[in-house]
């Protein structure tokens, strides 16, 4: 494979390999070519060659790989007359002999494939062989003029109104050499600035090995300025990209450089065996230059590891490869190895002739550095020349950028479905890459997954079926201990399902997570009370701590799994009378959540793996167990773009980290009409105010000792409905009694009197045993639901409990309220005759007390008095508003019209029972002062006047 020329691993050595003969030769060839350049590049007609010209050219050269048999082909295109494919032999030719360390011919052939670009006014090509005279020049160690032939092919790339990938390429290039020779001279800053430069434009050009090439500069300036942990990241892409491209002297130069870090840090082994990984790699190539930069090194890491033996072995080895090429600098290391190992052994006549050798060729070095500053000075007058050159140089682009100008409208459109289609191939291509990377993943995930799972199912399942075994005999004993193991490892094994689904169930689906806006505060307290008798029966001391009362959005379930997992996994390692604590702050746009343990704590190795699926602690570290609840809290953290972290001490404790950014997404999208709920709790704290509701209105009674939660569920309504609040059962009863609510909602574990014993209360008053009651607690076990339903509970709800069900519940009683008031209404106003029979006995207790106010009301009308309504709200042992409120909570009606409704009822009994009696008699009869009352009223009800009714009931 062809090596790429622009390697270079001269950053410490800042001079040439040349004497002061080939100085002479070189300035000769310097001038001869740029006179070249003067007198070619007047006058000369651009030739434009097609993408598929270039492309057939590239072609032929790239199908021979030896520098002879390029010459021939060069010299038959040449006769031919192709000037373009004659131009790219010599490109490819040069480059040829470059690998090889042949920098003068190299130099040569280049040379005159830069006066034939020039002769053909090919830019793309000349651009080429201005790089590579650069390039060569760099190799030989004639730097000032190395950088004017780069500077000069990043020019005309410049103002070269061609956007080819070649062109792109061109400039990429001269920043590359310009980068070097800076990195070279020690002008790290400047280097850095180019180099990275060079590297953007190889990302662009999505070329691996040009951004291979750059990564390892950068990764050089960093070694040079000490930054050793930089210059190992950058290495490593190099090798990535190297390898990626199939690079075998890319990969062995950063083998070279990774043995030079390691030999920095004092690892010798290490830096040996990146050395000979280099060296055997190069020894394929004929790339004699930079074989020996590995060769070298690997000498003296056996010096430093004092094995003479395979140091001179390698040294002399060297030495021959080094005189070959005539390298001065190489030479100097080598002889500086020699004497410092014949000093090392005593041998001072053979340390003598080394260190001298050594001396001359550094004094050798030292005489080109200082021709190198005399050379600047020529240079400066050459380019004052050369910048006229250039003028005519743009000039001559400009030309040929008209000239272009309208071939690319045209050939543009084919170039950009060429792209299209070659991107695509692209695109599909890294997607297969990917794709298949994924799947070995995903197959590693997959098999540890159920390794992992296998044994978490198998210790339970074991004990389940040798219990059941055990049961099997009828001589055994404790059936119930045995049982009891095996319903405790089928609860575990459950759980362990659940935590499962659910972290199947948040991948799957966290755009669609339920989000709400309240205040969090609230909803974490009811997640405490629903721990607090399990605390109590442990002896466990569960304080929650809530310095701000914070409203954001959230998702109430991840809430409850992400709590619930800490504080369950806090509670299982904290021991009798431990403490675990629960607290959380605002933080400016984050909301800070601590759960803090007194239990047994972690070592760092466990921390470390702590949210890993299936962990499992060594035996001398606390058990975390599954693992399974922390990684779905690490899940859903990820999920809600939160943070959580752990830290923990053996024997002290373990506290937990999570910090949430507060939101009020969900917010504004409800107060756009799309989520249709209001906000849980203002900021400050609660004021619980009772709402002032007219007696149309519905009326709902919040009795919770809680002042966050009480004002969490009256928010929930108070948009609709008048809301009251009491602080305990007592003054809950008693505000029952006096606004004879519509709806009880009211908190089970209370002080005083609980809540159970208000639905007991409310059920055995007459004035307010209709009212429909919820009771909401953190107690959810069945034998708890079954005591409160038995003392009058219409439903039964858990903390924290879901705000929809909770809407939903009492949407629903209330609805069903309704129906039966008119259900009751119908059956009281159909149950009394006009005779005053009484009726049978009523076993619910709301029609008894229907049928005692119409009794009521059919006596004061049998008796001819006026139908008061504080009369019977008296007769009942009831005040008027409470009357009032009974009487519409049951039938709908107010007092006033289901009076005149049972008035109405009684006209048309005395209407259906006395065909002869007159209205007037009806009427007054039924109560009606005024006859044209009562038809007013009978109509309103019956939809007909009196007249009509008996006609009616006559036909």
């Amino acid at each position: 494979m062809a090596k790429h020329p622009l390697y270079n691993l001269t950053t410490s050595r800042l001079t040439s390999t040349m004497d002061k003969r080939k100085l002479l030769i070189l300035k000769v060839l310097v001038a001869f070519v740029s006179i070249s350049f003067l007198l070619v590049s007047c006058g000369r007609k651009p030739t434009a060659f097609t993408p598929d010209e270039r492309k057939a050219a590239d072609s032929i050269v790239r199908a021979v790989r030896t520098p002879d048999s390029l010459a021939l082909l060069q010299k038959r295109l040449e006769s031919e007359g192709n000037r373009l494919g004659s131009v790219v032999a010599l490109r490819e030719w040069g480059k040829a002999l470059r690998n090889e360390s042949r920098f003068e011919e190299a130099l040569r052939t280049h040379s005159e494939g830069l006066r034939q670009a020039e002769s053909i006014g090919d830019t793309l090509e000349w651009v080429q062989a201005l790089n590579n005279i650069g390039t060569d020049y760099r190799r030989m160690g004639v730097l000032d003029v190395a950088q004017e032939y780069h500077y000069r092919a990043w020019t005309l790339s410049e103002e070269c109104a061609d956007t080819s990938f070649t062109a792109k390429k061109n400039r990429v290039v001269s920043l590359n050499g310009l980068g070097n020779i800076y990195m070279t001279l020690g002008n790290y800053e400047r280097a850095d600035s180019t180099l990275r430069m060079a590297l953007k434009g190889e990302q662009e050009l999505n070329s691996a090995l040009g951004q291979a090439i750059n990564y390892a500069n950068l990764g050089s300036i960093f070694e040079h300025r000490g930054q050793t942990d930089s210059a190992w990241v950058y290495y490593r892409k190099s090798m990535a990209l190297n390898t990626e491209a199939g690079s075998d002297l890319g990969i062995s130069l950063c083998h070279t450089y990774f043995g030079s870090l390691y030999e920095k840090a004092g690892q010798y082994e290490r830096a040996r065996g990146e050395y000979e990984t280099a060296y055997r790699l190069m020894q394929a190539s004929k790339d004699e230059w930079h074989a020996l930069n590995s060769l070298i090194a690997l000498a003296g890491i056996y010096h430093a590891t004092g094995n003479g033996t395979k140091e001179l072995e390698h040294l002399d080895k060297a030495k021959q490869v080094a005189e070959a090429i005539k390298s001065p600098e190489h030479l100097a290391e080598i002889h500086t190895l020699y004497y410092q190992h014949y000093k090392e052994t005593g041998d001072c006549r053979s340390a003598l002739m080394s260190y001298e050798k050594a001396m001359a060729m550094q004094d050798s070095v030292l005489d080109m550095e200082k021709v190198n500053r005399i050379q600047n000075t020529s240079l400066n007058i050459e380019r004052n020349r050369q910048t006229r050159q250039m003028n005519d140089a743009q000039l001559r682009l400009e030309r040929e950028r008209t000239m272009r100008y309208v071939g690319f409208i045209v050939l543009g459109v084919v170039l950009l479905a060429l792209g299209g289609l070659l991107a695509a191939v692209l695109y599909t291509n890294r997607l297969r890459r990917r794709n298949h990377l994924i799947l070995k993943k995903m197959s590693a995930m997959r098999e540890n997954f159920f390794t992992n799972i296998t044994h978490e199912f198998r210790t339970p399942l074991t004990v389940i079926l040798g219990l059941s075994h055990d049961l099997q005999n009828p001589e055994v004993t404790d059936v119930g201990d045995k049982a009891q193991t095996i319903e405790r490892q089928g609860k575990g094994l459950l759980t362990l399902i659940n935590q499962l689904l659910d972290i199947s169930k948040i991948k799957s689906s966290v755009g669609n997570a339920d989000w709400r806006n309240g205040n969090i505060t609230a909803y974490f307290t009811m997640i405490v009370e629903s721990w607090r008798d399990y605390t109590r029966s442990r002896n466990i001391d569960l304080q929650f701590f809530a310095k701000d009362t914070v409203e954001m959005d959230f998702v109430p379930d991840y809430v409850n799994k992400v709590i619930n997992n800490l504080l369950s996994n806090a509670f299982k390692f904290t021991p009798e009378y431990g403490r675990v604590s629960l607290s959380l702050q605002r933080e400016k746009d984050w909301l800070l959540i601590d759960v803090e343990d007194t239990g047994k704590g972690m070592d760092k190795k466990t921390m470390v793996h702590v949210f890993e699926a299936f962990y499992q602690a060594e035996n001398d570290v606390p058990n975390i167990g599954t693992g399974v609840g922390l990684a779905l809290v690490k899940q859903i953290m990820d999920a809600v773009k939160g943070k959580i972290t752990v830290e923990s001490t053996l024997g002290k404790g373990t506290t937990f980290h999570i910090s949430v950014p507060i939101q009020h997404t969900a917010k504004r999208k409800m107060e756009g009409g799309n989520l249709g709920i209001t906000p849980l709790l203002p900021k400050e704290e609660p004021v619980l105010a009772d709402s002032e509701g007219g007696d149309e209105q519905c009326r709902l009674l919040v009795i919770e000792d809680n002042s966050d939660i009480a004002a969490y569920i009256g928010s929930q309504f108070a948009d609709r409905y008048a809301v009251s609040y009491a602080e305990n059962g007592k003054v809950g009863l008693e505000k029952a009694q006096e606004l004879v609510p519509d709806l009880i909602i009211t908190d089970l574990m209370m002080p005083g009197m609980d809540g159970l014993e208000v639905c007991r209360q409310v059920r055995s008053n007459e004035i307010i045993n209709h009212i429909p009651i919820i009771v909401v607690t953190a107690k959810i076990t069945e034998e708890e639901r079954i005591k409160g339903i038995a003392a009058g509970a219409d439903a039964y709800l858990s903390k924290p409990f879901n705000a929809d069900e909770l809407r939903t519940r009492v949407e629903k009683l209330l609805e069903g309220r309704r129906l039966l008031c008119e259900k009751y209404a119908q059956v009281a106003m159909d149950s009394k005759r006009d005779d005053g029979d009484d009726d049978a006995p009523l076993n619910h207790a709301d029609l008894r007390f229907l049928s005692k106010v119409s009794d009521t009301i059919h006596t004061l009308l049998g008796r001819n008095k006026g139908v008061d309504v504080s009369i019977i709200a008296s007769n009942a042992c009831m005040s008027n508003s409470q009357f009032y409120r009974k009487l519409v909570a049951l039938t709908g009606y107010t007092p006033s019209a289901y009076i005149q409704r049972i008035k109405i009822q009684k006209a048309k009994n005395l209407l259906d029972g006395n065909p002869q009696m007159s209205f007037n008699e009806v009427a007054d009869r039924c109560g009606f002062d005024a006859y044209p009352n009562f038809v007013r009223a009978f109509k309103n009800v019956c939809g007909v006047t009196p007249t009509e009714y008996r006609r009616k009931e006559n036909q």
